[in-house]
């Protein structure tokens, strides 16, 4: 019962360049989850433009729904990067060398990322890029300086948390195998799930810490604070591995097997709990503002809720991704596998793309003047403007797939000659 075969058709195998490292199983309905979490930013960042984000009920929603979206992004990062790591140290995979692991991540991040850094300081005119800072924006550092985190490519600051995260798993792979080693093999499981449950819980204390203006916000919006929903993945990666070595057993796995619609309807229940307890400002807005104190229980149930809603959004997609039900039907879409092939490029282009056609001149945001449709459609702009920020944006993004990301992918691994590439290809 362990997902360790695509639910795609064998003809649309992903080709050596875009698989995972290799002696590892890949996780079709992964693509499918960055392209519904990609979606989910995007009409939080276009609410914020228009407004909605103020509106009760509807706004509630919105602001819960768009960090959390973000949240996944970094639980599926802790799961697919972090999982051969933890096959490797428990003898049923093979560990990625750490050389083909950071050529791996360079090539998959780096080169759509200036390309649209680059593009965008062009036109529109993105702010700060071709500054004095510009090395703060080209090699992922903006988030560190309160000047340069809002400019370049507002989004990007979760790339920086991300690029700190490569850089620091092998070591934490190779700690976390000494640790193992120690152990001896009947006690791996804990050596994986200990040193996680510590750092998930330092993590969870930096982020309450910054709700009491104790630390800064920017050290809560780096890895110190958002290492626990990174932790979240990695823990689900564990519990995978765990499943494979046991033989697909275990009572959970069966139930997400066979019942995967439970654990959305647990997903959505988590997020009517957030929507109740999470105010605009308070913790899942954290991509917006930490300025904000809130009571220490309420804090912790945000973030106990968001880790489960995480949680419970993945485990189909980890589990028994073959077994049929509702949310693998969906995840299994033709239309919304694309969406998360170009996801990196939704992600990177959707917030300039979003100002531009929405506001006139802005020179906190670019220096053109932009197309002011907020003014020119004042009826269900929300609507339209999602509508048209996306459309414009899969443009963007499908070009920066297929001409940028796609040929610098092909040289992650040696490929088979005529191996296909394309369309649910997409991996970590």
């Amino acid at each position: 019962m362990t997902a360790t075969s695509s639910a795609l058709p064998k003809e649309a195998a992903p080709s050596p360049a875009l698989a995972p490292p290799p002696g590892n199983p890949r996780f079709a309905l992964f693509d499918s989850l960055r392209g519904l979490a990609a979606v989910c930013i995007l009409v939080f960042h276009v609410s914020a433009v228009t407004g909605l984000l103020l509106k009760p009920v509807v706004g509630d929603a919105i602001v819960v729904l768009g960090p959390n979206s973000l949240i996944l992004f970094f639980a599926i990062s802790g799961f697919l990067l972090y999982r051969p790591f933890a096959a490797g140290t428990a003898g049923i995979g093979r560990s990625p060398g750490v050389p083909r692991y950071l050529r791996r991540r360079v090539l998959r991040i780096v080169p759509a990322y200036w390309v649209a850094l680059t593009v965008l300081a062009i036109f529109p005119g993105i702010v700060g890029v071709f500054t004095e800072d510009w090395w703060r924006y080209y090699f992922f550092l903006q988030l560190y300086s309160s000047e340069t985190l809002a400019g370049g490519i507002p989004v990007a600051w979760s790339l920086c948390v991300e690029v700190t995260f490569y850089l620091l798993l092998p070591v934490w792979a190779l700690g976390i195998r000494r640790l193992a080693t120690r152990a001896g093999p009947h006690a791996w499981l804990k050596a994986e799930l200990v040193p996680l449950a510590a750092v998930a819980t330092a993590a969870v204390l930096v982020q309450v810490l910054a709700q009491r203006n104790v630390v800064s916000d920017i050290v809560a919006t780096s890895l110190a604070g958002q290492l626990v929903w990174l932790a979240v993945g990695m823990a689900l990666a564990v519990a995978s591995v765990a499943t494979q070595r046991a033989g697909g057993s275990g009572r959970l796995v069966r139930i997400v097997c066979e019942r995967p619609e439970l654990c959305w309807a647990g997903a959505a229940l988590a997020f009517v709990g957030l929507v109740v307890v999470t105010e605009p400002e308070g913790l899942t807005g954290i991509v917006q503002t930490l300025s904000e104190r809130q009571p220490i229980p309420k804090t912790l149930g945000s973030i106990a809720l968001s880790a489960a809603m995480a949680s419970l959004v993945l485990l189909p997609a980890v589990f028994g991704e073959n077994a049929g039900g509702l949310p693998r039907r969906v995840l299994a879409s033709r239309a919304l596998t694309w969406l998360g092939v170009i996801s990196y490029g939704l992600f990177l282009w959707h917030l300039p793309v979003a100002h531009f056609l929405a506001l006139p001149e802005d020179p906190f945001r670019f220096s053109a003047s932009g197309l002011d449709l907020m003014a020119q459609l004042p009826h269900a702009t929300t609507a339209i403007l999602v509508a048209l920020t996306l459309a414009v944006t899969c443009v963007f993004a499908a070009a920066s797939y297929y001409l940028v990301e796609l040929p610098f992918l092909r040289l992650k691994e040696t490929a088979r000659p005529g191996a296909p590439i394309g369309p649910g290809s997409g991996a970590a």
